[in-house]
């Protein structure tokens, strides 16, 4: 037996200079020796201590830039420096994702429901009467309003409260940045009044006082169940579609409101998914 048939060794690939100044750089993040509101050194600076290129810098720093890591200013008391974690880049990577068809409508619903199970069942151990009374304004501010966006609004609200009583800022994130994708297609496929969730709201608030983890899960899985089941056709019958991969989600959104609205189709037509805006923008 030739020993040298299982050596599969694999060619050693040299990495590119930028990625290896983005890796120094997040490791200073990683042992603490850098911090958010720190301004790194001049460009110049940095290549000289790198001992590479300006351009390998400049190209490190908007590779930083991109993810999220840093803040290129221009002026006179411009620079590089750490930004505050921003959640918003979570959103719109899940979101280019499911765009790009490496992720699919039906495994971010059931990723939103799994979630929120754990979300509820540790809000309810975790929640004071601050939360409590916070859900309840919530819930009686969509009673109250007949405007539609207003009403959406307050519905994202009503998740973030709940994900705010867990006290932990990882959960928070995730709740956010799936409920913000969902709601996107929501927009897109039309968002039509539910008054009905506004009961299986109280009921899960109700659940939560009672410190009742199992009944205030069965309402949230009631609520998201009837709110995912909109998505696809329009229909509560219907399941939500799975976008394939290199199929657009404008392809979902058109299929949705030519349902709903036959003789609108052509005016919906969506073969090209504008740009979605991201949080900042959208305030």
């Amino acid at each position: 037996m030739d020993v040298t048939q299982d050596l599969a060794f694999q060619q050693i690939k040299t990495r590119r200079v930028f990625e290896e100044i983005c890796e120094q750089i997040r490791n200073r993040l990683s042992s603490g020796a850098l911090k958010p509101g720190d301004k790194l050194p001049a460009e110049r600076d940095l290549a000289v201590e790198f001992k590479v290129s300006r351009p390998a810098v400049r190209e490190a720093l908007r590779t930083l830039e991109i993810s999220g890591v840093v803040s290129l200013r221009k002026g006179v008391k411009g620079g590089a420096f750490i930004r505050d974690g921003n959640p918003a880049m979570l959103t719109q990577s899940l979101q280019d994702l499911m765009f790009l068809g490496s992720v699919s409508l039906r495994s971010l619903a059931e990723a939103r429901v799994l979630i929120n199970g754990m979300v509820i069942k540790l809000a309810c151990e975790r929640a004071t009467e601050e939360d409590f009374k916070a859900i309840q304004e919530n819930i009686d501010f969509i009673e109250s309003s007949a405007d539609l966006l207003h009403r959406a609004n307050a519905g994202v609200m009503f998740f973030r409260i709940i994900a705010r009583a867990t006290r932990n800022e990882v959960l928070m994130m995730l709740v956010d940045s799936l409920g913000d994708i969902i709601r996107v297609v929501i927009d897109r496929t039309g968002r039509v009044a539910r008054p009905e969730l506004v009961a299986v709201r109280r009921r899960i608030l109700d659940a939560m006082k009672a410190r009742n983890a199992d009944a205030a899960i069965e309402g949230m899985n009631e609520y998201l169940s009837v709110v995912h089941r909109g998505i696809d056709l329009g229909v509560p019958t219907e399941p939500i579609e799975v976008v394939k991969p290199g199929r657009a989600v404008a392809a979902v959104a058109k299929r949705a409101a030519a349902t709903r609205k036959p003789a609108a189709a052509s005016r919906v037509a969506l073969k090209r998914a504008p740009a979605v805006p991201t949080r900042r923008a959208a305030r």
